[in-house]
């Protein structure tokens, strides 16, 4: 009989993660569980593998998870945890992967799944940059002690309050890019092994990626680039950082360029364009905004990329681990000397 494995996830980075993990382990029978999207918009992630010929999981589902309004979400996300509770009692899961093992849904999947099966095992997926720099989980009485209650009180869950993300006493075994890196607490709480990068060059990932983007969009992802240029969240890209990207690009030597705002950047990058005086307008090219970076990595080709520190670095950092990284620190900011440490 089959192993079944259910996969949580939240977020681009553990959607990728979970595809090539399901997709490597083909003498399994894998589900997918969503559980955190804008109410009311269509999940383009569920609807990709909806399409896909060979997709690794054998269903999908998706959920919610956010809502306004503290009454408002309680119920509604209830009323989600009671449908994940059904999902589970039929699957009766050997094994539950997640990112982050904080979400209540994972505590109500393990709580559920434990009823059925008591040597149901967790493992813990890369998260990203948590991974790396730890989560510690609150030390005060009021997180330690009333917030666990509550969440006991409001939910079907046994609550397992982890030391930091991936580390709760739900978790027995965790995989990650990097390993030698990996948060100390995690290390100490859980069993590390060390993801094979051969997993992101399945060949699976390019249909996958192809039901996100146009015909004309796949063609600029087969291009290969000399520098990719990652911008950050709006609110980060002030005229002192964007100085530091224009005087890099006006002293380098680089020639094809990729451009990849982030995905709340609705502005065009003429600064840019009209600042870096050496390079023609046909030399740079803009990927598509609304595709995760996550998505394009295993597949995109640059030599070189710059950034502000931030946690799409990491991710280059992580998945292309020969390409030359060049950060624009701001040394005044203390989580880009975390984030320098980590992608140095």
């Amino acid at each position: 009989m089959s192993i079944c494995s259910v996969y949580i996830v939240a977020t681009p980075w553990n959607f990728l993660n979970s595809f090539v993990f399901a997709t490597d382990r083909q003498d399994e029978e894998s589900y997918l569980l969503y559980v955190d999207f804008t109410y009311g918009q269509e999940n383009p992630f569920l609807q990709a593998l909806a399409k896909l010929e060979n997709s690794p999981f054998k269903q999908s589902w998706g959920f919610h998870g956010k809502y306004k309004g503290a009454w408002q979400k309680w119920r509604r996300r209830l009323d989600e945890i009671q449908d994940i509770q059904k999902i589970i009692a039929k699957l009766k899961p050997d094994q539950v992967f997640v990112g982050s093992d904080r979400r209540i849904e994972f505590q109500c999947v393990m709580t559920e799944a434990v009823s059925y099966k008591p040597s149901v095992k967790g493992i813990y997926l890369d998260e990203g940059l948590f991974s790396y720099t730890c989560r510690q989980r609150s030390r005060t009485w009021r997180d330690r002690v009333l917030d666990s209650w509550i969440k006991r009180l409001m939910y079907p869950v046994d609550w397992k309050h982890p030391a930091t993300v991936g580390a709760s006493d739900w978790i027995t075994e965790g995989w990650l890019l990097k390993p030698e890196k990996a948060c100390k607490l995690l290390n100490q709480n859980v069993d590390v092994h060390k993801i094979p990068l051969e997993y992101y060059s399945s060949s699976n990932l390019r249909p996958l990626l192809n039901e996100f983007v146009s015909a004309e969009e796949e063609l600029l992802l087969q291009k290969s680039f000399d520098l990719l240029v990652i911008l950050p969240h709006p609110s980060n890209l002030g005229k002192a950082l964007r100085q530091q990207y224009i005087d890099y690009l006006n002293t380098s030597d680089w020639q094809n360029i990729a451009v990849k705002k982030h995905p709340r950047d609705v502005s065009d990058f003429e600064w840019l364009k009209n600042g870096v005086s050496r390079l023609q307008a046909s030399s740079i090219d803009l990927l598509p905004s609304n595709l995760p970076l996550e998505l394009m990595l295993p597949i995109l080709s640059f030599s070189c990329v710059v950034s502000a520190p931030s946690t799409a670095l990491l991710s280059v950092k992580l998945l292309k681990q020969r390409v030359l990284i060049e950060a624009l620190v701001d040394e005044s900011d203390p989580m880009d000397s975390v984030l320098q440490d980590l992608i140095s």
